[in-house]
């Protein structure tokens, strides 16, 4: 399947790149899985009336990471093997796909720079919301990637396995 991306190289990625192509979207919805579970623990925090800036920062940064590495992983392992597919629809869906994809990192990082944690103590009730939006945000695209575009991905990679 190609060697790790340098920037990506935790445990998780062997985990996926050794179950072979037909375990791909497999792994990549196990990751989504982790990424609800957290930003459910995330939604719980912000749910109590008085902040928890401790238990809040801790779980930013398991959400950050863990949305990081698997932005990573889905970029390699998914818009890669769209865009260079021969698929005329699967490219376009990608490409697509790939310009919000950009935007998550960058914009959860904004949301953690944002919010320190002396903010969120002073502003609780406008933190809580702007989580619970960018968690609900989170949400669709998990939903939209896992009815839109991962299908095209199974389809690319069951022509693959066919062909060989």
């Amino acid at each position: 399947m190609g060697t790790l991306p340098t920037n990506c190289c935790s445990q998780p990625v062997l985990l996926i790149l050794s179950m072979g192509d037909e375990r791909v979207i497999e792994g990549l919805c196990a990751e989504h899985r982790a990424l609800e579970a957290q930003a459910a623990q995330l939604l719980s925090i912000v749910s109590a009336p008085v902040p928890d800036a401790a238990a809040v920062a801790a779980m930013r940064w398991r959400m950050a990471q863990a949305l990081f590495d698997h932005c990573n992983r889905e970029d390699w392992l998914i818009y890669d093997r769209l865009l260079f597919s021969g698929d005329a629809v699967a490219t376009r869906i990608a490409w697509l796909y790939r310009q919000e994809h950009g935007l998550l990192g960058p914009s959860f990082a904004n949301y953690v720079a944002t919010w320190p944690v002396d903010r969120i103590t002073k502003e609780w009730e406008r933190f809580r919301a702007e989580t619970r939006i960018l968690m609900a945000g989170l949400a669709e695209r998990i939903k939209r990637e896992e009815e839109v575009l991962y299908p095209h991905a199974e389809r690319v990679i069951a022509r693959r396995q066919a062909a060989a």
